[in-house]
């Protein structure tokens, strides 16, 4: 089972318009606030890899100046601020930590909140000026919307949609690897779905484009938000009749087929490491082993 595909997060984004709603959340008491800093790192707790509360670190914040993301299943509202690393004196029980590395460590309920901040503190980082006359735009909407006072024009937080895919041919999948991913990982295919496209012609073309193979069916997984830094992965299993591979770029530097046992071994050998467990790169990986009769741990 990938992350995020389900989340305990109502995200009330009626609220969002309402600062005196916002302010009677905070001046509840509790709340959950996640802090990033500059790096988009999240503030984790080193012994058991939870988040820290930012709420006892920030003494002096606004409505205003947080991120709403919307109560939790305990009706706990739950924000997210921004510092500089500087801005916080951290015990040593903390750490700015990367948050695709917690995916296999975080519950959905935890990783879901996170996940939200994480993209929306991207795009705010990217979108400081207008794009129709070039001013400095505000935070508006509880961290949802930016706005331009000299033109009035209102921008919103962007998910750019990307296919992955499993391609199969008979008993084997395909593996791949771009240069400059760490050394031993491998990975199915991925790419960006192009305007007037649909999900499956993106497939299509994009397994034509990277490994000049045809597809013959295509079918649908799942999907998953992925804020690295601003995605969401639409999952796809993708068979091919031809198994002659042919690089026809240079995003790719590595590709391969291989069977569930050939899969096994070279894992236990240590000759190949796949994507983060939680990703749902890897539940493709692991869907497919299971169903040719093994199990990939993770």
């Amino acid at each position: 089972m990938w992350r995020l595909r389900q989340s305990g997060l109502q995200r009330f984004s009626s609220y969002r318009y309402s600062p005196e709603q916002l302010s009677a959340l905070i001046k509840r008491g509790e709340i959950k606030l996640s802090v990033f800093n500059e790096r988009l790192r999240v503030l984790m707790r080193s012994e058991d890899s939870s988040p820290v509360n930012g709420a006892a670190l920030l003494s002096d914040y606004s409505a205003d100046e947080l991120i709403f993301l919307g109560l939790d299943e305990s009706d706990t509202p739950c924000f997210s601020a921004q510092v500089r690393d500087d801005d916080l004196e951290l015990d040593n029980d903390a750490d700015w930590q990367d948050l695709r590395l917690l995916l296999p460590l975080l519950s959905d309920e935890q990783v879901a909140p996170l996940a939200q901040a994480k993209a929306l503190h991207h795009w705010h980082q990217n979108h400081r000026y207008c794009g129709r006359c070039g001013a400095r735009t505000k935070v508006d909407a509880a961290g949802h919307e930016r706005y331009c006072a000299e033109c009035e024009s209102r921008v919103y937080p962007r998910t750019d949609p990307a296919v992955i895919m499993a391609v199969t041919h008979k008993d084997r999948l395909l593996l791949a690897r771009q240069p400059q991913w760490p050394p031993k990982l491998y990975s199915v295919l991925a790419g960006f779905v192009e305007p007037g496209e649909s999900f499956e012609q993106t497939v299509a073309r994009e397994v034509a484009e990277e490994v000049g193979l045809d597809t013959q069916r295509i079918d649908y997984l799942g999907s998953q938000p992925w804020p690295f830094p601003c995605s969401v992965m639409i999952g796809f299993y993708a068979g091919t009749t031809d198994s002659n591979v042919t690089l026809q770029d240079d995003e790719l530097e590595d590709a391969f087929w291989l069977t569930a046992k050939e899969l096994e071994a070279a894992l236990r050998e240590g000759s190949i490491e796949l994507p983060v467990p939680g990703a749902i790169s890897y539940a493709l990986i692991q869907y497919w082993a299971q169903q040719q009769g093994v199990t990939i741990d993770g």
